[in-house]
C-alpha cells in the first residue's frame, strides 16, 4: 500500500506544496506498520524510496530535490484509488476526510462563507489517530483564545481562508449565532436530536423527517419562512430569520427559546393529527402513541425514545453548525434540504461530491427570508399568560 500511502499523504497538501522525503518516510512508515501488525522499525527507507521514484516516472508525482508533491494527474489517480473501497478502507481517515474536504470546499466556499462572515467561528481540526489510523481520527476542536486586553476570536474574513484552513486540517466550521459585538440572535434554530432507541432503529431517520415537516407547517403557520438543513449525522435542523423588531422584549434570546418550546408543543399537536402511514412509522420506532418531541434538554437517558427540538444554541457565544459546513465525525455534509424534499431526502444525498454538484441549487434552497414574527410572539404571548414560562 505505499504507493496509496504516499499519493493521499501528498494530496491533502497545497497545489506544488513540496514535501521532505523525511516527512514522507515518517507518515506512510507509521501507517504501513499499523496495518501489518508490526513494529515501524521494520518498514525501511529504501522500500518506500524505490515507490516514489516509480510515481515519479509516472508522472503522478514530482521531484525537487530531496521533496515531492502530487501532479494533477496523481491527483486523478488519487480519486480513482479513493473511489475503490477496499482500498480506501485501507488508508488514513483523516488524511481522506481533509481530501474529500479539499476537493468539497473548492466549490462551496462562497455558499458556506455567508454563514461564517463577522461572526466568531470554532473549527474543528482532524489528525490521525496512530493507534487506530484507518477508523478513527483525533479531533481538536479551535474556539477562540482570550489575550488580555483584547478577546481575538477564530475569525473567517474571506473565502481564501476557509482553504487556508482546511490545508490546515479544519474541516468542519461552527460560527456563533450571533456576529461579533452583537447580543442579537441572526437566526432562529431548531435542532432535532433523536434519542438513541430511535436513531437505532431503521425507520428513526423517518420520524426525524416527519417531525421536522411539522415544524415547518407550524412556522408556515404564524407566516414564518423556514429553512432546512440535515445536521451532518442522522438529526434535521430547522431555520429562520426573524425581525428582532417585531418582539417586543429586552432579552431576545430568551424569548427565542420560549418562542422554540412554543413551536415545539404546536408540532407535537399536529403529529398527533398525522395521516396514518405517518403514525404507522412512528408506531413502528417508537412502540405505542405518546408525545414523541420534547423541549426538554437535560437528562438524556429519559429521551432516548423522544425526539428533542434543541433550542439551547440560542444564547450569547451559542454556536452552531454551517449550513454546508463538513461533519467531522462522518464525512457527510451539513447540507440544506428544499422544503419540498424533506420526506425523500436520504443521508446519502449529504456526500460531498453530491452536494458539490448541487451546491447553486442549495444554495437558493437556504436563502434565510426575514420573517415578521409578531403572529407567532402573539400567539405564544396568549400561552404564557395561561401556562407562565414554558421551558
Amino acid at each position: 500500500m505505499f504507493r496509496e500511502r504516499i499519493l493521499l499523504l501528498l494530496g491533502i497538501k497545497e497545489e506544488k506544496r513540496y514535501v521532505d522525503f523525511n516527512h514522507i518516510f515518517d507518515k506512510v512508515s507509521r501507517d504501513e506498520a499499523v496495518f501489518r501488525g508490526v513494529e515501524k522499525s521494520e518498514i525501511k527507507e529504501k522500500e518506500i524510496k524505490e515507490e516514489i521514484e516509480k510515481l515519479v516516472s509516472e508522472a503522478l508525482v514530482e521531484k525537487r530535490g530531496n521533496a515531492f508533491a502530487i501532479t494533477e494527474k496523481g491527483r486523478k489517480e488519487l480519486r480513482k484509488i479513493l473511489s475503490n473501497k477496499e482500498k480506501a478502507d485501507k488508508l488514513n481517515l483523516s488524511y481522506k476526510l481533509v481530501f474529500e474536504a479539499i476537493e468539497y470546499y473548492k466549490a462551496a466556499s462562497s455558499a458556506i462563507f455567508a454563514f461564517l462572515k463577522n461572526r466568531a467561528t470554532s473549527v474543528v481540526k482532524i489528525f490521525s489517530d496512530e493507534a487506530m489510523p484507518f477508523s478513527s481520527v483525533k479531533p481538536i476542536f479551535v474556539r477562540y483564545a482570550r489575550y488580555k486586553p483584547v478577546k481575538l476570536f477564530v475569525q473567517i474574513k474571506s473565502e481564501s481562508e476557509i482553504m487556508e484552513k482546511v490545508y490546515d486540517h479544519a474541516i468542519d466550521f461552527i460560527p456563533y449565532v450571533h456576529e461579533i459585538n452583537s447580543k442579537l440572535p441572526s437566526w432562529f434554530i431548531l435542532d432535532l436530536d433523536a434519542g438513541e432507541k430511535i436513531k437505532k432503529h431503521e425507520l428513526g431517520f423517518e420520524v426525524v423527517k416527519i417531525v421536522a415537516e411539522k415544524i415547518c407547517e407550524v412556522l408556515e403557520g404564524f407566516e414564518i419562512k423556514p429553512c432546512i438543513k440535515f445536521s451532518g449525522s442522522r438529526g434535521m435542523q430547522i431555520w429562520a430569520k426573524l425581525d428582532n423588531r417585531s418582539l417586543s422584549t429586552s432579552d431576545f434570546f430568551a424569548a427565542y427559546r420560549e418562542l422554540a418550546v412554543f413551536v415545539q408543543k404546536k408540532a407535537e399537536e399536529r403529529i398527533k393529527e398525522a395521516s396514518e402511514n405517518e403514525l404507522e412509522v412512528i408506531r413502528k420506532v417508537i412502540g405505542r402513541e405518546k408525545e414523541i418531541t420534547t423541549s426538554k434538554v437535560a437528562k438524556k437517558e429519559e429521551r432516548e425514545d423522544k425526539i428533542l427540538v434543541d433550542w439551547s444554541s440560542m444564547k450569547i457565544n451559542g454556536d452552531v453548525r454551517a449550513p454546508f459546513s463538513m461533519h467531522y465525525k462522518t464525512g457527510l455534509i451539513s447540507c440544506p434540504v428544499e422544503r419540498r424534499k424533506i420526506r425523500s431526502f436520504e443521508i446519502s444525498d449529504a456526500k460531498p461530491e453530491g452536494v458539490a454538484r448541487e451546491i447553486e441549487k442549495l444554495e437558493k434552497a437556504f436563502e434565510l427570508e426575514e420573517s415578521d414574527a409578531g403572529k407567532l410572539y402573539r400567539a405564544y404571548l396568549k400561552e404564557f399568560k395561561k401556562q407562565g414560562t414554558l421551558l
